[in-house]
């Protein structure tokens, strides 16, 4: 039997807004000081290494004033550095701290308990299956648009 499309999103949003209504706190709330924001901005640091603030703000498609008063809060409890390029003084770049460094993975190892507890419930099967069409849809969604 064909699922009508109209019905599968429908089926779609409602589960997505059901799950979110109960993740999406635990997710999102501060844990050792930091917001969920402000814990993606570490995140990307710790994967590339060092960023501008126009390169934070184009990844999370956002205004690049948006990044700043993140980055200034982010410096003041010493998560970051920011570091005046050797060739250009205009250009900033911000990296962690061993300090940021070390709460970013206590963070993801508190996120990772908070999933791993829901996606226990889930067989083998189901999670390879979520998992595959999430990648699939991640490789035909455009990337968002900057303001």
């Amino acid at each position: 039997m064909q699922l009508d499309t109209t019905q599968a999103v429908e089926r779609l949003q409602e589960a997505v807004r059901s799950t979110m209504r109960v993740l999406g706190p635990q997710l999102s709330e501060p844990v050792l000081g930091l917001t969920g924001p402000q814990f993606y901005i570490l995140h990307q640091l710790d994967l590339k290494g060092k960023c501008t603030v126009g390169e934070l703000a184009d990844s999370m498609a956002v205004k690049p004033s948006a990044i700043t008063a993140m980055i200034d809060r982010l410096d003041k409890h010493e998560f970051v550095l920011r570091d005046r390029d050797d060739t250009d003084r205009r250009v900033v770049h911000i990296r962690l701290t061993e300090f940021g460094r070390d709460t970013l993975k206590q963070v993801k190892k508190h996120r990772q308990g908070i999933l791993q507890h829901y996606l226990s419930h889930l067989t083998y099967e189901e999670l390879e299956s979520m998992i595959h069409v999430f990648e699939k849809l991640a490789r035909v969604a455009p990337p968002p648009k900057k303001e």
